[in-house]
């Protein structure tokens, strides 16, 4: 490090800080390219142009993570819609207090009173609908001002992030090649090594994510038919897309159980909670390191802090960059041992 020049060192500094707002959609593009890497290599031993692998490629991640966002979209819509009608009804007739509420312990009274007031009579509830609405109206219009810029900004990232993704395909050799002769500047020793843990890492990390996602919605999209959820299977596919993202499967699981408790089922509402807390724990804690720590010969108390702390720090990225950084800190504690068997350049191109 002390042979490098120090002014290509202070130009990237200054390159990195020009582009701090793309440099996760920068990540996002590698990272994509990294996992996908061999699939595209495999369509080109196929026959297939670059230019025909990268579009396909590109238009199946496009089409596998915004496809169920429209999916799920046009459902709630038909879903609100129902909703709507069954409020029309019960505002026209008032909706008479369950009687498990005259059992609720010491506010037992103040709550029939309200609920006889405010629900029991006709338009009782498009009265307090209308109240609570104007009471959220500023707040809900601020809310809405940010989340659509918001919705903006992040649609600009994922563009951007789907576009470089496309030029890597197309000039992954070229782009390995400078990445190659930067690292064999900066590190002449341990980049070869680098090299190899970086693409194991991650692949290792994306394995034991859709893994884990798939095994979630299965497990839980059962857990809520046997629970009586409606529309269990539509559930267990949101549940695995939410469960490829921190916190996803607690949130779905735990809506689902709210839901069957809206609807009177407590029982099965506290049976679906209490099995779906049991599963991600089991999943969390021991399934998803295994999977990502077989790769590269962690063990499990490293990629669980490594995903933990990754997580924590820096977002979902950090569920790929905190293994990778526990790989090469194992890897120096166990000697920085050059790597025996160094793989095939073909597997870490782009």
């Amino acid at each position: 490090m002390s042979k490098f020049p120090l002014l290509p060192l202070l130009f990237a500094i200054a390159l990195a800080f020009l582009l701090q707002h793309f440099l996760r959609s920068l990540a996002w593009a590698g990272l994509l390219a990294v996992i996908t890497w061999p699939l595209h290599e495999r369509l080109l031993r196929r026959g297939w142009s670059r230019l025909a692998s990268a579009a396909s490629l590109v238009a199946v991640l496009v089409v596998s993570f915004m496809g169920p966002t429209v999916f799920l979209f046009n459902t709630l819509s038909n879903e609100l819609a129902t909703v709507e009608r069954l409020l029309g009804q019960i505002n026209q007739t008032g909706v008479p207090a369950p009687e498990w509420l005259a059992r609720v312990p010491l506010v037992a009274a103040s709550a029939l009173k309200w609920w006889e007031q405010h629900l029991a009579q006709p338009g009782g509830l498009g009265t307090l609908i209308q109240t609570t609405a104007g009471d959220f109206v500023p707040f809900l219009t601020g809310t809405a001002r940010t989340l659509g810029a918001t919705i903006l900004t992040q649609a600009l990232y994922l563009f951007l992030a789907m576009l470089t993704l496309f030029i890597l395909y197309l000039h992954g050799p070229a782009v390995a090649h400078y990445v190659d002769h930067a690292g064999d500047r900066l590190m002449p020793k341990h980049y070869p090594v680098l090299r190899r843990l970086l693409p194991l890492s991650v692949r290792g990390t994306a394995l034991g994510l859709c893994s884990v996602a798939i095994l979630e919605g299965v497990v839980l999209g059962l857990a809520y038919a046997v629970a009586g959820a409606p529309a269990p299977v539509l559930l267990g596919v949101i549940t695995g897309y939410l469960a490829l993202i921190p916190g996803g499967a607690p949130l779905a699981f735990t809506s689902v159980s709210l839901l069957l408790l809206g609807q009177g089922h407590p029982g099965p509402a506290l049976g679906l909670f209490c099995w779906g807390a049991f599963e991600l724990f089991l999943v969390d804690k021991f399934v998803r390191p295994k999977l990502i720590g077989q790769r590269v010969n962690l063990p499990f108390l490293a990629v669980l802090f490594g995903l933990l702390g990754g997580v924590s720090t820096i977002g979902v990225l950090g569920l790929f960059i905190g293994p990778f950084m526990m790989a090469v800190l194992f890897w120096w504690l166990r000697g920085a041992q050059p790597d025996p068997a160094p793989a095939a350049p073909d597997q870490h191109a782009a």
